[in-house]
């Protein structure tokens, strides 16, 4: 006998908004993530100055780090725990209990992180993703305005170990650790792009285990729990209905200006090695703060055109590609390694931060037409029919 709760939503009971969002938050992930596979670490994890960049590269890594980073991951963070809740309310409303599914969901889940993070790319975010969406299920009857101020104080906490990571080690998180440190990334950059698949996964598991601990001293970690408790409450409050379109307007509005103005402050400020550390300091505030701003502008922003009616066939394709997020978000990882690792094509380092990014709107582009012509045959992507046969190994 079927589990009602396990079987795919019906295309009447989506809400395309949400996987617009998710599609359009794939690019921005992608973006982001990409030189780090494509990139020697050193190089994809430094960010130019806004003042003194003067080359391409340069420019390019400054204007992802403004735009892109944080900012898509915060989305699809927000995406997640929306779609937590609204999964575990459809299976209350229909006399399923969220007990008898999610925990295993969420489990499978996190080994996919795992497998993902030691095999594929080591700054996975499913991992840290079920160990948010658990405290969230444990926490999934409170009311709105709570989650709303759980949020808001895990949100605190992360600010402040950012802030302390800064004062005891300067850079921001990313930078620094001396001469053994530097002489560990040279080492992985050789495993990564002339070794073998063993090597490559050696020291990429070493890379992420490092990642894990980093990303929980400074705000990542902190930002994707404080999400899922906003994407459940705003979920709850009926933020995706076209009833609020006024607000997405000024979210769009707000958000983009606010955004735009914090981040190129924090811009001008970053990598400039004369600071005092409250310069430093204010760097990471206000790049934290205003990649949440831009967040919600780039949200507001993709609902005002979802209920404007407008480029409906493109709208329509980052729909498909978000309905397979996990297997896009997956498929995306394991391409960029055959392309660049030593194990595939062996590219990494060999191409510019500019021809980097033209290589993730490639990839895109493909993913757009793939999850099209997918989505015309199945009910979701390969990786969420595992995800869903795991989480209900009874269900036919």
């Amino acid at each position: 006998m079927n589990d009602p709760a396990a079987a795919p939503v019906a295309a009447a009971e989506r809400i395309e908004l949400l996987d617009v969002l998710r599609g359009v938050a794939l690019f921005g992930i992608l973006v982001v993530n990409l030189p780090l596979i494509a990139l020697p670490l050193s190089e994809a994890m430094g960010s130019a100055n806004a003042l003194e960049a003067g080359t391409s590269d340069e420019w390019i890594a400054a204007l992802v780090r403004m735009f892109a980073e944080n900012k898509f991951m915060a989305l699809f963070s927000t995406l997640f725990g929306a779609g937590l809740a609204l999964q575990v309310d459809r299976a209350e409303a229909r006399g399923v209990a969220p007990s008898s599914f999610y925990p295993r969901r969420l489990l499978v889940l996190a080994a996919f992180g795992a497998l993902n993070g030691a095999l594929v790319f080591f700054g996975d975010i499913l991992l840290p993703y079920a160990i948010a969406g658990t405290l969230l299920y444990l926490l999934r009857k409170r009311s709105p305005k709570a989650m709303l101020w759980i949020a808001a104080a895990v949100m605190a906490v992360g600010l402040g170990l950012s802030v302390v990571f800064e004062g005891l080690f300067g850079g921001g998180g990313s930078g620094g650790g001396g001469q053994g440190a530097g002489d560990d990334l040279v080492a992985a950059d050789l495993a990564l792009a002339h070794g073998s698949f063993l090597e490559a996964s050696t020291a990429r598991g070493l890379i992420y285990l490092a990642w894990l601990v980093l990303s929980s001293m400074i705000a990542f970690n902190w930002r994707i729990l404080a999400l899922f408790f906003v994407g459940a409450a705003l979920l709850r409050l009926g933020w995706a209905t076209p009833e609020k379109r006024v607000l997405h307007r000024r979210a769009a509005i707000v958000g983009l200006l606010v955004g735009v103005t914090l981040e190129g402050a924090s811009l001008c400020l970053h990598r400039r090695e004369e600071l005092d550390i409250g310069l430093r300091v204010a760097d990471v505030l206000l790049h934290q703060l205003g990649g949440l701003a831009l967040s919600a502008g780039y949200a507001g922003a993709v609902a005002t055109w979802c209920w404007s009616g407008g480029m409906a066939t493109l709208r329509r394709a980052v729909a498909r590609a978000g309905r397979m997020a996990l297997t896009n978000y997956l498929g995306q990882n394991i391409v960029a390694g055959v392309i660049f690792f030593g194990y595939g094509f062996g590219l990494r380092g060999a191409l510019s931060h500019l021809e980097v990014f033209g290589v993730a709107c490639l990839i895109y582009a493909a993913q757009l037409a793939v999850s099209a012509w997918w989505m015309a045959r199945a009910s979701g992507g390969p990786f969420e029919r595992l995800w869903r046969r795991l989480t209900y190994p009874k269900a036919r």
